[in-house]
């Protein structure tokens, strides 16, 4: 079978055109399937540089202390355009009656502008410039325009009895930017007759920091590439779910031409190490088909 994709997206500091493809085939009496994937992304950024590398900045109509170093080799980009070329293996394997499982490939090779314009460095040899209580940024990150990702990974699912389903994934990336990370997460689904399903969650990431990665103030203004992305440092982070879904297979309840086809209800309280970040998040969700 094969299938194509078209995708837009835009945002005020971001543009992206996407189109790809797959080639899924089945084999073994359909116990098997492989599925063969592309995407290519062009993408452009509209730069939103921290305000103090805004050409209509002037530090001298403020009160400053310390010496005028904040944008000592600062240069806006030259080329805003981000590819990013993917492709994608999966193989998904019935078992048996109780196990499904599928192992996933992915390769992604990506050039132009990879750095975030708008995350701002500080640099240890230089001295700091403080406008009132906010110190102004010697740069803005500096990272390679190239970078090969790599990722693989297994999603399996075991059957115990017709209320209870075992869902697992595990995932392993590695980049030549120096990122290495795992992921591991198990679902439980609970089902209470059709209608009702419990999901309880729990998710654990790991990373490495990328090899351009300072904390504050302790990157030097000599390197070539740098950056203070606490995405891109090292951390470990949990995430623990609980969802519950209600599921009407025979749309009962109806609003004016569409059918309820289910209730999806979730919460996720999120927490990673880098700076105590922690977050809790909520969200619902409803289902409808036309009659």
């Amino acid at each position: 079978m094969l299938s194509g994709n078209v995708s837009f997206a835009n945002e005020y500091d971001y543009t992206s055109f996407g189109f790809g493809g797959s080639l899924t085939k089945l084999f073994n009496q359909k116990n098997t399937e492989v599925q063969l994937k592309g995407n290519i992304y062009l993408d452009q950024w509209n730069p939103q540089y921290p305000i103090e590398f805004r050409e209509d900045f002037n530090l001298n109509n403020y009160n400053y202390q310390g010496e005028i170093n904040f944008s000592p080799n600062y240069s806006n980009f030259e080329s805003l355009n981000r590819n990013s070329y993917s492709l994608g293996l999966s193989v998904s394997q019935i078992l048996s009656k109780s196990i499904q499982t599928s192992f996933i490939a992915d390769f992604v090779v990506q050039d132009g502008l990879l750095s975030t314009p708008h995350q701002r460095v500080y640099f240890e040899d230089l001295q700091d410039t403080m406008i009132e209580n906010f110190m102004l940024a010697n740069d803005v990150e500096r990272l390679p325009d190239s970078r090969t990702k790599i990722a693989i990974g297994n999603r399996s699912s075991f059957y115990i009895n017709q209320n209870l389903i075992v869902r697992s994934y595990y995932r392993y990336y590695t980049d030549d930017w120096g990122i290495n990370s795992h992921t591991f997460k198990v679902e439980l689904p609970i089902k209470f007759g059709i209608n009702y399903t419990l999901y309880p969650s729990y998710r654990y990431y790991t990373q490495t920091q990328t090899d351009y990665f300072g904390e504050f103030n302790t990157l030097s203004s000599s390197d070539e590439f740098y950056t203070s992305d606490n995405d891109l440092a090292s951390y470990n982070a949990n995430q623990y779910s609980l969802g519950f879904k209600y599921y009407d297979p025979l749309n009962s309840f109806k609003i004016g031409g569409f059918g309820l086809k289910s209730i999806q209800l979730e919460y996720n309280y999120y927490e990673r190490t880098t700076q105590n970040f922690n977050a809790n998040i909520s969200s619902l969700g409803f289902t409808f088909i036309a009659d």
